[in-house]
C-alpha cells in the first residue's frame, strides 16, 4: 500500500506525469504523450532535460518506433519536431531539420507517382551535395521536369530549392528546366483558362539564382511579350515575376518588352520627308500608335531608363 506524500504533492504528481508520458511513447500514443509535454517541460529536478532528450532521440531516430499511427517514421520525426520548437527553446541541427525536410518531399513525391528507384536518386543527389560532391543532377532535372508536365509546380520548385541552395551552378540548371518547359507550353498556345493559369503558376514559382544569363531568359521573355495581346495577359506576367527583395527576373523582362516594343514602333513609323533621328521617329511613331495603354508604357519604361522627360529631346 503506498503512502501519501504529504508535503510533494505536486512533485510526485509531475513524476507521475512523467511516467505516464513514458507509457505514452511505449505505446506509440503520440497525440496523448504530446500533451502531457507543456506541464513538464518546465519541471524541475532533472526532468526537463530528460524529457527534452528524449523528444530529440525521437527526432532522430524514429525509425525503431511505433510510427504507424502517424504515416511513417519521418510524420513521427517531424510532429516531434513541432512539439519542440512549440514548447521548448532548444533546437536540433540545422543539417537534421533540413534533411528531415527533404525526406518528407520524398514521401510525397513517392505519393505523385516517382519510382523507388528515383527517390532513392534524388536521396543520393541529395547527401552528396551535402558532401560538397558531385551529385545525380540528371535525376534531379528529371524529376523537375516530370512534376512540372504532372502540373505540380510547387512540388518541382520545393525539390530546385534544396538542390539551388546548395550549388547555384546548379540553380541555374534547375531554372533551365523550368524555363524549357514553359517554352515548350507557350510553343502550343491555347486559349483555355487551365493552361493560362498553368503558365502563370510556373512563372510565379521560377527558380532564380543569378543575374548572369546564358540568354534563356531573355529568349522566354520575349515569347511572354509576345503573347501578351492573347492568351495571356500582360499584367499577370508582370505579377507572376515580382519576387520579395528580388526585381531581376521583373527587369529582365522589362528590358526586353521595351527593346521589342522600340523595334515596333520604329519599323512601323509613319514615312516623313526628312531622315529623323531615332528618338524623334520613336516619337513620333508614339504619337500616332492607335493602343494608346501602351504608349504610355512605353514612354513611361523609356523615362525610367533616360532620367528624361520624354519631350525633352524636343523642346529644348
Amino acid at each position: 500500500m503506498s503512502v501519501h506524500p504529504f508535503g510533494r504533492e505536486a512533485e510526485t504528481s509531475v513524476r507521475d506525469l512523467f511516467e505516464y508520458f513514458k507509457r505514452c511513447l511505449q505505446h506509440g500514443e503520440w497525440e496523448l504523450a504530446s500533451a502531457c509535454v507543456p506541464q513538464l517541460v518546465n519541471s524541475i529536478g532533472g526532468l526537463s532535460e530528460e524529457l527534452q532528450d528524449i523528444i530529440k532521440a525521437i527526432i532522430c531516430h524514429p525509425y525503431r518506433l511505433k510510427w504507424g499511427p502517424i504515416g511513417s517514421p519521418h510524420k513521427l520525426a517531424w510532429f516531434w519536431l513541432q512539439v519542440l520548437e512549440k514548447w521548448t527553446k532548444e533546437r536540433i541541427p540545422p543539417h537534421i531539420k533540413q534533411e528531415l525536410e527533404f525526406l518528407l518531399l520524398l514521401e510525397e513525391l513517392g505519393s505523385e507517382g516517382l519510382t523507388e528507384t528515383r527517390l532513392q536518386e534524388l536521396h543520393e543527389a541529395f547527401l552528396a551535395l551535402r558532401s560538397e560532391e558531385r551529385g545525380n543532377d540528371a535525376a534531379v532535372k528529371s524529376s523537375i521536369q516530370t512534376l512540372l508536365e504532372k502540373k505540380k509546380p510547387r512540388l518541382a520548385q520545393t525539390l530546385a530549392h534544396f538542390f539551388q541552395d546548395q550549388s547555384c551552378t546548379e540553380g541555374r540548371a534547375l531554372q533551365h528546366t523550368f524555363i524549357q518547359h514553359l517554352m515548350k507550353k507557350l510553343g502550343k498556345p491555347e486559349g483555355r483558362h487551365e493552361w493560362v493559369e498553368e503558365i502563370y503558376s510556373v512563372l510565379s514559382l521560377l527558380p532564380w539564382c543569378s543575374p548572369r544569363s546564358d540568354g534563356q531568359l531573355e529568349t522566354l521573355c520575349e515569347t511572354l511579350w509576345a503573347a501578351r495581346d492573347g492568351p495571356l495577359q500582360e499584367e499577370r506576367v508582370l505579377g507572376s515575376l515580382l519576387r520579395p527583395r528580388c526585381d531581376t527576373l521583373l527587369s529582365v523582362y522589362c528590358s526586353t518588352a521595351l527593346r521589342l516594343q522600340r523595334d515596333h514602333l520604329l519599323r512601323n513609323a509613319p514615312e516623313t520627308q526628312a531622315d529623323l533621328p531615332e528618338a524623334e521617329k520613336l516619337t513620333l511613331s508614339l504619337c500616332c500608335h492607335k493602343d494608346r495603354p501602351s504608349t504610355w508604357k512605353t514612354i513611361f519604361f523609356e523615362c525610367l531608363i533616360s532620367g528624361k522627360h520624354f519631350l525633352e529631346d524636343h523642346l529644348l
